[in-house]
């Protein structure tokens, strides 16, 4: 950053010149599109396809993604919920002891 950044005037002087036509710069090139990035793979336990209701005839957009989600959180919380319970448990035994 060796070089300051513009005082206000330059930049208006700058935009009246192209306003007016005064400047012959060609037009910068159009941006480049974004790579197209692959997104990450959450590691999330797959629910039963069997288990997501298929009737989605007069469902809100709500009710249809309870509808999709509730199978995967319970297997989510199935898979994850006693480690997380005894690690809770026991920081709360060793608060309680004082230890």
């Amino acid at each position: 950053m060796s070089e300051l950044p513009p005082t206000i005037d330059a930049i208006l002087e700058s935009i009246r010149a192209r306003v007016t036509g005064e400047v012959d710069t060609p037009p910068l090139p159009p941006p480049a599109p974004p790579e197209a990035t692959p997104l990450p793979v959450l590691p999330f336990p797959a629910a039963d396809p069997g288990s997501i209701r298929m009737d989605t005839a007069g469902m809100t957009l709500d009710q249809l993604m309870q509808a999709m989600l509730e199978p995967m959180l319970k297997a989510w919380l199935d898979a994850r919920l006693p480690e997380i319970v005894e690690k809770v448990a026991q920081a709360e035994i060793r608060r309680i002891a004082g230890q």
